[in-house]
């Protein structure tokens, strides 16, 4: 994966522009691999950075309460499967190639705000390092579909999918099609699922999920405003009140790679952070049990003001956005924030918790 580790994001972000100042990631990394789960096989297990199970449920095995309109999927398992392996395989090509191939790979794999950083990604490459090659070959692509949209009065249908890179943990990827066609499906939110954390059982793949649209239904609060909340409880200067949510050390992380460059920044700039929700990007998948499964992004501005006198010295990575060496007024980092959070419902009781989460620089300008 191209994306940075999440915590090393944050650290970054928060120190690009002085050298001399870092902070260390606090994060850390799930340990074992989750495994894909037998086409065929009902399971209650979720998928995890502990274990080996995965979070998929078929009627095979099950005994399903019959209704008058039965709950079908946008797809069938078979079809799904094959259009997560093809996107998902262009999505390790993007990865790989040069020019042309690249460009080819990302158009056949990405779209929206994780087209957009990967392409930061890519024009980072001279600064970060290319990513490890990976021979298709000898290691297909053997993605785990969880869930699969339930048919409803949308076009769009939907896939969430599970990959185990050799090393890291799980990454979970939103596929996406607007038309609801398969030829039409790529990657709109993707991140690796943090430590000790777990994806619930989705209802029956034969079924389909049920998508929330335009509203919050039984969950205890409306998708947007999830997410909004979790921007708020990253930005900087901290808000006096923040919400009681589990983020499995992403949010303290995040904070206190702020803090750490404000104090380092003391008497030469003062450090803001502020983020937005891309309201376009929200999905909300429900899991068996009622509550949902959030996923969208946030862009981050990290904004340093200079104070009269000083200057900031600006390092590769942001002369990769902007050729400028040195600043005397402001610097402002965007970092793309790529964020699924379990949402409780009426039924359900629980706080918040964070699952996946990734960041990538996007782009970087000053004066």
């Amino acid at each position: 994966m191209k994306f940075s580790r999440i915590t090393a994001a944050a650290t970054l972000s928060s120190a690009l522009v002085l050298a001399a100042c870092s902070g260390d990631d606090t994060g850390g990394e799930a340990t074992t691999d989750a495994a894909t789960a037998d086409d065929a096989a009902s399971t209650d297990d979720a998928a995890s950075t502990d274990d080996a199970s995965s979070a998929t449920a078929d009627a095979t095995g099950q005994t399903v309460e019959m209704t008058t309109d039965a709950a079908t999927a946008a797809l069938p398992l078979d079809e799904a499967e094959e259009v997560a392996t093809e996107v998902l395989t262009e999505r390790v090509r993007a990865d790989q190639g040069d020019g042309d191939e690249i460009a080819e790979a990302q158009e056949a794999s990405m779209a929206g705000s994780v087209l957009r950083a990967h392409r930061a990604a890519d024009r980072l490459e001279p600064v970060t390092g290319e990513p490890a090659e990976v021979d298709l070959e000898e290691t297909p692509v053997e993605p785990n579909v969880l869930a699969i949209s339930r048919e409803d009065d949308q076009d769009a249908a939907y896939l969430l999918v599970q990959t185990v890179p050799e090393d890291g943990a799980p990454v979970l990827h939103l596929l996406t099609s607007e038309s609801g066609e398969s030829e039409d499906f790529r990657i709109t939110w993707e991140a690796p699922m943090l430590p000790d954390t777990q994806v619930p059982t989705f209802d029956p793949r034969s079924e389909g999920s049920p998508v929330m649209h335009g509203d919050q239904g039984d969950l205890t609060m409306e998708p947007r405003e999830l997410l909004r909340s979790v921007g708020a409880y990253t930005e900087w200067p901290q808000p006096d009140e923040v919400p009681d949510y589990r983020t499995h050390g992403y949010a303290p992380s995040v904070r206190q790679a702020a803090e750490d460059q404000a104090e380092a920044l003391a008497g030469q700039a003062s450090l803001r952070e502020k983020n937005w929700l891309v309201s376009d990007d929200v999905v909300t998948l429900l899991f068996e049990d009622g509550s949902g499964f959030v996923t969208g992004s946030l862009l981050r501005d990290t904004q340093f003001v200079v104070n009269e006198g000083s200057e900031l010295t600006t390092p590769d990575e942001f002369r990769v956005f902007q050729d400028s060496e040195v600043l005397t007024e402001q610097a402002t980092l965007r970092t793309a924030v790529f964020v699924g959070m379990r949402a409780p419902s009426e039924d359900v009781d629980f706080k918040p918790e964070m699952l996946a989460a990734t960041e990538q620089l996007v782009d970087a300008s000053g004066e």
